[in-house]
């Protein structure tokens, strides 16, 4: 009924009404016991301290496309939810908690402190999928995985042990990436590397005893306590003589030796290079080759430690300013330069990592990596844009072994038992590790303090989700034999070593088979400067006061229209006021959407009928369809086609743009136009309930495609217009599929250059300022008979979008007296003036348009003169060129014609 049809569309009420009602009734759960082809998605889980960003919008909302889009094919589609416990940042948020209190967390021991946490997780932890919620995703929540749930935990106790006993994981001594701040180790990936402007100091190393003194450069004095040795290239001339000597350590007083090493690199500085093993990876190395002492000189907080006497207890980089007053006071600096290199920071705190021999856990890479890389390479797994191969490829090529062992105490514990006298192996308990050291059961047992990376948990979520060894014993269930592989993983490039690649490798090793077939790579958001939308600058508004401000769906759509598939998304955002102008564009689309819904349930009621039960009329001539009718029906199977096209070949961005282009202009902006001329020219009230009915089934099918990128403002009018009970969703219905038959490429050219009449008619009349009351006479002179017929069959169509008084079709007659005039394809259009029309203005435009036609002429010309384009084009296209202007040579001539006439 009209009465409940609002004027005005209010998505804030919408949206959380149809919400709630999916949830309640629970549409989106997915069936293991299934006929149906399957398709399933992998939500990438968002930290348990997340917030939702517009990082989060476009990549949940591209999640959503998908499987709605699936859903309405016919698929059983799951899209598995979860989050993730954020070992680092959330075990920084309770600590953080715990400081202001006065208390650390050694204060209360382990027990107390994962208490703690898990306090803090019941209270603010997976308020993003709360907010996720907001943007209308049909996942199925009844599926959510929290990646320390005793399931998840199970998968992972079994694959550490598993990994352990297989000899891909190992315990040693190496130089680590060390978080100052957080206190724990960081893998490689979680390093981000960023150009800093420092000092190169070249310092004064002397012989004992000596005047003479070797010429060291360094970055990093303050780790001089640590230096064992000075190495030098065995191949530079300048300090053979030299090796095997011993040198005394700057304002330490140690001696060390010179020593020869091929890491030593004669053009860099002196070549000469002080070694210190537990503060460089390359110098770890060189001291493993020489069998150096490799003594740490940091405590874990980036304080200097008891090793660098006076400057015990003082930050890292304080204990730089005064190692440099100390040696600038005895003389020991020869020289300082600026130097500019590429420094590691946290991924996470973004502080400057340290260097740090530790012994932790790794996981061995290079045999996981084989099959990770085939599968990718050979297509199994396919990424997109496909430029992403490239960088895969290099970093699987290039893999360095996983060091997982954190020094947190949120997170899995690791399954490692250690006996007094240092054997240790893993195990599910201590009784199980017992019997694998074979050693009795009352030898006491201590297990290893550390937990694992988050990302361990992470890259067997593929499988956990999916209750893979939910019970640590069972490997095959109905989810992975329906679900596994998945078809799409929608990701951020950024995590494609962290996430994308060591899922591959998980999923390769334990289960011998891809996790997903395809993989989407969402661009980086950014804003009218190009600057990455973030918190810091002000550049990144509240999503949630966005979607308040325009509705979910006008902020789903918008997102995913200015996404191209590879390329930045640029958004402008005003930063005094929080606020994304540009989300007027899926405003106003759903306006536009919402207005043409209440237009067609108000001329049903008018014409009193029925609501259509079925969408096989479109198929059906019932009723003699016009020219008009069979171009949309035309235009229509055409976007489904193009729509299917776009989708299968993520082509997301090209998708919004299809269908905003065939709702806005061919069918609100023409089409709903020609409705109110059809209906008006009717008397027949039998013609007329049947063309109001497939009117609604048309607009129907056109919400079906519309639904998966704006699901509320859909069902909202589906309901409206069919009244259907609430249980019922347009989200569980049929995609319109494309009849082929109905396609006619012909007839849509054909009504291009129609709407190009009337276009051109409007355009004639706006550019002399005739006002939309006042009507005008209209000649139309076809250079064809084709032509001259198209248009006396849609003359009454002409006459009412152009607002003509009369439209008189005439075929190739001469320009009347006291018009102006137009040339559209050769045919001309002449709009007949009376004593109201500013005949300069006329002039000027037609001056314009005579240059711009010269001008064509001439580039088309030279085009058809040059050998080169002549001899190697496509005959096709040489034809068309030759065809293009000998029509721009026709219009001027009429062009110029039409001016003589006004002069």
């Amino acid at each position: 009924m009209i009465e409940n049809f609002p004027k005005a569309y209010e998505p804030q009420s919408v949206d959380k009404k149809w919400y709630e009602i999916w949830q309640k009734n629970n549409i989106y759960s997915a069936s293991t016991e299934t006929d149906k082809p399957t398709y399933s998605i992998l939500m990438p889980p968002p930290n348990v301290t997340g917030i939702l960003h517009f990082g989060h919008v476009l990549n949940i909302s591209l999640q959503d496309l998908y499987i709605r889009y699936k859903r309405m094919l016919g698929y059983e589609v799951c899209w598995f939810p979860g989050y993730d416990h954020a070992g680092i940042a959330t075990h920084a948020k309770v600590e953080a908690e715990l400081r202001d209190e006065g208390l650390t967390r050694y204060d209360i021991g382990r027990e107390k402190f994962l208490e703690r946490v898990w306090q803090w997780k019941e209270k603010y932890g997976g308020i993003i999928l709360k907010q996720l919620r907001e943007l209308g995703i049909s996942c199925d929540w009844n599926r959510t995985l929290f990646t320390m749930d005793e399931s998840a935990s199970n998968a992972v106790q079994q694959v550490f042990i598993k990994l352990f006993d297989d000899g891909l994981i190992y315990k040693g001594k190496r130089i680590i990436n060390w978080s100052p701040l957080s206190q724990t180790a960081l893998s490689d990936e979680e390093v981000e590397f960023k150009e800093v402007k420092e000092h190169l100091y070249t310092i004064r190393y002397y012989f004992p005893d000596s005047n003479e003194y070797l010429k060291v450069a360094t970055v990093r004095p303050e780790t001089l306590f640590g230096d064992v040795a000075v190495a030098v290239n065995p191949k530079d001339e300048r300090y053979k003589h030299l090796i095997g000597k011993t040198v005394i350590v700057p304002i330490v007083g140690r001696e060390i030796k010179l020593i020869a090493d091929d890491y030593a690199d004669p053009t860099f500085g002196t070549g000469c290079v002080k070694i210190t093993p537990a503060h460089d990876a390359n110098d770890f190395e060189v001291g493993l080759r020489h069998n150096l002492e490799m003594p740490n000189t940091f405590n874990p907080d980036g304080t200097l430690n008891e090793l660098t006497g006076e400057f015990n207890g003082m930050d890292r980089f304080v204990a730089r300013k005064k190692i440099l007053e100390k040696l600038k006071e005895k003389d020991l600096i020869e020289k300082i330069e600026d130097y500019t290199h590429n420094v590691g920071f946290s991924y996470r705190g973004k502080e400057a990592v340290e260097p740090y021999l530790s012994d932790q856990w790794f996981v061995k890479m290079k045999p996981l990596a084989e099959d990770a890389l085939k599968v990718v390479m050979d297509g199994q797994v396919r990424f997109f844009p496909n430029h992403w191969v490239k960088t895969y490829e290099h970093w699987m090529t290039n893999i360095r072994d996983w060091c997982i062992s954190r020094q947190l105490w949120w997170g899995h514990r690791i399954p490692v038992y250690y006996t007094e006298d240092g054997k240790y192996t893993a195990a599910n308990s201590p009784d199980e590790a017992r019997k694998k050291l074979g050693i009795s059961n009352n030898e006491q047992l201590r297990q290893d303090e550390d937990v694992l990376d988050t990302w361990f948990s992470s890259w067997l979520w593929p499988l956990t989700t999916m209750n893979w060894l939910h019970d640590g014993k069972s490997e095959n269930t109905k989810e992975l034999e329906k679900f596994l592989p998945t078809d799409l993983l929608v990701t951020a490039p950024d995590i494609i070593f962290f996430w994308v690649a060591r899922m591959i490798m998980a999923t390769m090793k334990f289960k011998k088979e891809i996790p997903y077939k395809d993989v989407y790579f969402t661009s980086t958001i950014r804003d009218g400067l190009g600057r990455k939308l973030s918190k810091s600058l002000g550049n990144s508004p509240d999503p949630l006061n966005i979607i308040d401000k325009y509705g979910t769906d006008a902020v789903r759509f918008t997102s995913l229209y200015l996404s191209p598939l590879g390329q930045d998304v640029k958004m402008d955002v005003d930063v005094e006021h929080q606020d994304i102008p540009s989300m007027e564009i899926g405003r106003n689309f759903a306006n536009k959407i919402w207005n043409a819904g209440r237009f067609i349930l108000m001329k049903q009621e008018q014409v009193n009928g029925d609501s259509p039960a079925t969408d096989k009329m479109i198929n059906n001539n019932s009723f003699e369809f016009s020219l008009s009718d069979k171009w949309i029906i035309s235009r229509f199977n055409s976007t489904i086609k193009n729509v299917n096209d776009a989708l299968d070949n993520y082509r997301v961005n090209d998708y919004t743009k299809i269908l905003y282009d065939f709702i806005w202009r061919d069918f609100c902006d023409w089409y709903v136009e020609i409705i109110k001329v059809q209906l008006n020219g009717s008397t027949d009230s039998s013609y007329n309930q049947s063309f109001i009915k497939f009117v609604i089934i048309l607009y129907e099918g056109i919400l079906k495609l519309l639904h998966p990128i704006m699901p509320f403002i859909t069902e909202e009018i589906w309901h409206l217009l069919y009244e259907h009970p609430e249980v019922e969703s347009i989200s569980l219905q049929r995609m319109p599929e494309t009849s082929e038959s109905l396609i006619d490429l012909k007839l849509e050219e054909d009504f291009e250059f129609l709407q190009s009449i009337v276009e051109e008619i409007r355009k004639l009349r706006s550019l002399l300022n005739i006002p939309p009351q006042q009507k005008t006479k209209v000649t139309i002179s076809a250079h064809n008979h084709f032509i001259y017929e198209m248009l006396n069959t849609d003359k009454i169509l002409i006459e009412t979008l152009a607002k003509c008084e009369a439209v008189k079709i005439e075929k190739n007659i001469s320009k009347p007296d006291n018009s102006i005039g137009s040339v559209i394809r050769e045919t001309e259009v002449f709009l007949l003036l009376d004593e109201s029309i500013d005949l300069d203005k006329e002039r000027k435009r037609l001056n314009k348009e005579i240059d711009r036609l010269k001008r064509n002429i001439d580039g088309s010309e030279k085009k058809l003169s040059n050998e080169k384009f002549v001899g190697n084009a496509p005959e096709e296209v040489v034809l068309y060129e030759r065809e293009k202007l000998n029509s721009m040579k026709e219009s001027l001539k009429k062009v110029i014609i039409n001016l003589e006439g006004l002069m």
